[in-house]
């Protein structure tokens, strides 16, 4: 594919935590590897909070981070009938 994106590649999701439950990390890192291999022209990762302990293993000069801003309210609903 020309563009991969991966969602919650954070602490807890990658690899999935649960309680009572033990993470098979190496299966996880497995699929996280294939899904990261798909991606011809461009990957982007993104999750919140600590990020997942499987990040630090990519080569730090293939990375780019963006940090990004919380978006405030407009203060206005939306509405698709606007404008007719």
């Amino acid at each position: 594919f020309p563009v991969v994106f991966l969602c919650g590649v954070q602490k807890g999701l990658l690899p999935l935590q649960r309680p009572g439950s033990a993470a098979d990390a190496q299966e996880e890192r497995r699929l996280f590897y294939v899904g990261m291999t798909r991606a011809k022209e461009e990957l982007i990762l993104s999750g919140s909070g600590e990020p997942s302990p499987f990040l630090p293993a990519l080569p730090a000069a293939d990375l780019e981070r963006e940090e990004l801003r919380p978006v405030g309210p407009t203060g206005k609903q939306l509405s698709l009938f606007d404008g007719l």
